[in-house]
């Protein structure tokens, strides 16, 4: 029973994880080189990581949805694609309906290597080649050069409440089991205890009489 708490445990956590990374905003320090319009097949593998119907985009007959995508490349040299969406009402929560005005914005901050404009985006979701995921541009930000970390304060604030939540909540767990699970447990133990000492002196008294009877049947004087 110990190690199924322990697997439970360890897949609970890896899941609670995985939806953090993808809900919670991410910033990255990269250089715009392309802002472009793309029809791009939506299926049923890959449609959680797109935008519903709800928040605006259409789709034609063959599953195809016109996307807004913009171009990337880290300092390391790494290229980086982000999709660029509105998001409705939907999870997560960004309530998102300016992507027409931050692609204006991306394409106006477009630069070249020999004359790089340094940019932070922010955005939520994970980049999966095999499944044409890409994260979602939530805003941009320009730096004054690529060495500049902002500071993620967002997610280090939701961060920070669930930590907060999570404590109250096993506090409260704790405080409840020691007044009401660990003192019910104690008693069904103590009944258990006392109902197995009286089965066995019931049984004790009954090999007793059962011997007696047996001496007296065999002929054989009472000690």
């Amino acid at each position: 029973m110990y190690y199924v708490k322990v697997v439970l445990g360890v897949l609970l956590g890896l899941v609670v994880f995985l939806f953090l990374d993808y809900s919670l905003p991410s910033k990255n320090t990269v250089r715009i080189t392309n802002t472009y319009n793309r029809l791009t097949a939506v299926t049923s593998s890959n449609s959680i990581f797109y935008a519903s119907e709800d928040a605006g985009t259409v789709e034609n007959a063959a599953g195809q949805r016109d996307v807004r995508f913009i171009e990337t490349v880290r300092p390391n040299g790494k290229v980086f694609v982000y999709r660029n969406e509105d998001t409705g009402w939907i999870w997560p929560p960004y309530f998102k309906y300016d992507s027409a005005n931050l692609h204006a914005e991306a394409t106006n901050l477009q630069s070249t290597s020999a004359a790089p404009t340094w940019v932070s985006v922010t955005a939520y979701g994970w980049r999966l080649p095999w499944l044409t995921a890409y994260p979602n541009a939530i805003s941009i930000d320009t730096l004054a050069n690529p060495n500049e970390r902002p500071r993620n304060w967002a997610a280090m604030v939701i961060c920070a409440v669930l930590l907060i939540l999570l404590a109250l909540i096993w506090r409260m767990w704790a405080q409840f089991r020691e007044r009401t699970i660990d003192p019910a447990i104690k008693s069904v133990d103590d009944g258990w205890d006392r109902t197995t000492d009286r089965v066995g002196a019931s049984s004790a008294q009954a090999r007793g009489r059962i011997g007696s009877w047996w001496q007296k049947l065999a002929g054989k004087p009472r000690k």
